[in-house]
């Protein structure tokens, strides 16, 4: 056996290990999101319609929130947020005890974190340490374990969707539609010229959910389209997007296009004569993403470790100067800003500001790009070359 098989079951046998832990330590992650998605998967199971009021409230319900002193908020109000396909990817996890289940998702998360990591400093090129360091320090990070969140699991696919061959990236990028939120304005812009098996995989995928889920339950497009323009509207109102920083400057979400216009018209101005490749592409689109979708939280914002490695990798191909000035930024919009902005807001429990975040890195994933001729989204940029050796004078 080798070093790198060796290296990667121990990996994964720490990883089993851990999840547990994790799990413990995060009390299970009762009031938090995973109370959610578990109780979709057993509404699959059970035959109920997660997104009717009372069936989700009874189904939710959890008798040690209300006995505990911090007085802990109901964490699935309304109905099931999310697309019946959801459910039903949660249902074999809603097999188990609750608290099994957790142990599980823990494993997974960790499992996901790292591997979405690792994938995304593939598809770059950035200096491994430089981004895991960033990843592990940002503020979304420490949310995505404390809160247990499918952000984490699904971080793989991110890199899967920019290193994969053009039929499973497809692939990948639909299955982001597990949390829509995420694939947002991601995986349609990567279809933008993109290679025909990228498109066809992307819808056939597509596909294969919402006929598995008309199946399970036809009528729960209009449901959920019922629960996003009701209850999730009202919820979103001070969430770290466009919307949430419209609202709370001007009362108006509708401000929000503004933002969104000028975001992507500084984009657009930034690589004019830059040298955009697929992975600086599919950086600013899930920049821009993230800060146009309606519904995100801080922890979302994991996803921009994309960005924060692109970035990285053109520090480290850059002269001192520009190095210096791309790492000052890079740790200033990835860490201290959120950081800040966290610690302000603390006792107000809003992080709505934190929409800067994705703008920043969409904005300087943008500068950190070369001077040169654009690329297409699909073109890679090569990996750095080692520096050629002198040769040695002759004795």
């Amino acid at each position: 056996m080798g070093r790198r098989a060796s290296g990667l079951i121990a990996v994964a046998v720490l990883v089993a290990a851990a999840g547990p832990v994790l799990a413990d330590v995060g009390g299970s992650w009762r009031y938090h999101d995973l109370w959610c998605f578990y109780h979709g998967g057993s509404a699959v199971i059970r035959g109920v319609d997660p997104y009717d009021g009372p069936t989700w409230a009874m189904l939710t319900d959890d008798p040690s929130r209300l006995a505990d002193p911090r007085g802990v908020k109901a964490p699935c109000p309304g109905a099931f947020a999310y697309p019946y396909w959801s459910a039903l990817a949660f249902a074999p996890l809603a097999l188990l005890p609750y608290d099994a289940a957790a142990g599980v998702w823990g494993a997974l998360l960790l499992a996901g974190a790292i591997g979405g990591i690792a994938l995304v400093i593939r598809a770059t090129h950035a200096p491994a340490l430089l981004v895991a360091a960033i990843a592990a320090g940002s503020l979304s990070f420490i949310q995505v374990l404390a809160f247990g969140q499918l952000t984490g699991v699904l971080l793989p696919l991110l890199g899967l969707s920019l290193v994969a061959r053009p039929s499973r990236a497809g692939v990948a990028a639909a299955l982001l539609f597990l949390k829509p939120q995420l694939a947002g304005l991601y995986a349609p812009a990567l279809l933008w010229r993109a290679d025909v098996r990228y498109v066809r995989s992307t819808i056939a995928a597509l596909v294969v959910l919402a006929a598995a889920s008309v199946g399970a339950f036809p009528a729960w497009l209009g449901e959920w389209l019922r629960e996003l323009t009701t209850n999730r509207a009202e919820i979103a109102r001070p969430l770290p997007t466009a919307a949430g920083l419209a609202t709370l400057l001007f009362g108006d979400a509708r401000f929000a296009v503004v933002f969104i216009a000028v975001l992507i018209a500084g984009v657009a101005l930034l690589a004019r004569g830059r040298r955009i490749d697929r992975a600086t592409y599919g950086a600013i689109a899930i920049a821009v993403s993230l800060f146009a979708v309606p519904y995100a939280y801080s922890y979302d914002h994991l996803f921009l470790v994309l960005p924060w490695a692109v970035i990285a990798a053109a520090a480290a191909r850059s002269d001192s100067r520009r190095r210096r000035l791309l790492l000052a930024g890079l740790v200033s919009a990835a860490i201290l800003v959120p950081w800040a902005i966290f610690a302000i807001s603390f006792d107000s429990r809003s992080d709505t500001l934190n929409a800067v975040v994705p703008a920043l890195a969409a904005l300087l994933a943008t500068v950190s790009a070369p001077r040169g001729a654009t690329m297409g989204p699909w073109q890679k940029t090569p990996p750095p070359s080692s520096p050629t050796p002198k040769s040695r004078r002759r004795s």
